[in-house]
């Protein structure tokens, strides 16, 4: 039986129900790979690449900046802040993110949360070029 996959994010709904047979998060814990039969389970995802397989044979990657996912009864359903499939991805856009973000890290007089809002963008830009490769 396949998984039943839904990904949404506040600007799209990217799929709904749409049969898979696994998918690949990066969560809070680490990468998982859910497949059918997988026990319920709620947890929290932190941004990094997610691929999906169809049953239909489509592959599909991409990049999700945090949010939630639950898996109950072969159903998957992702709310994320935001998502980016990789044919998407402005690699140059993402490259000058990185740029700026690296150049923001290296001012002498950051704050903790200023360290750490560039930190998280630099990641962004990061995952958003390795997604954008495969």
């Amino acid at each position: 039986m396949p998984l039943k996959l839904t990904v949404l994010a506040p600007e799209r709904k990217l799929l709904e129900n749409f049969a898979v047979e696994e998918v690949t998060l990066f969560s809070s814990e680490g990468e998982i790979q859910i497949l059918p039969g997988y026990a319920p389970i709620v947890g929290t995802l932190e941004t990094g690449v997610f691929k999906y397989v169809g049953t239909d044979g489509s592959k599909a990657t991409g990049v999700i900046s945090s949010g939630f996912y639950d898996v109950k009864d072969d159903v998957v359903n992702v709310l994320a802040e935001t998502i980016e499939l990789a044919g998407e991805i402005d690699v140059d856009r993402a490259k000058r993110a990185q740029k700026t973000a690296e150049d923001n890290l290296k001012a002498a007089e950051l704050t903790e949360q200023s360290f750490k809002k560039y930190q998280l963008k630099l990641e962004r830009a990061l995952i958003r070029q390795q997604a954008s490769a495969r």
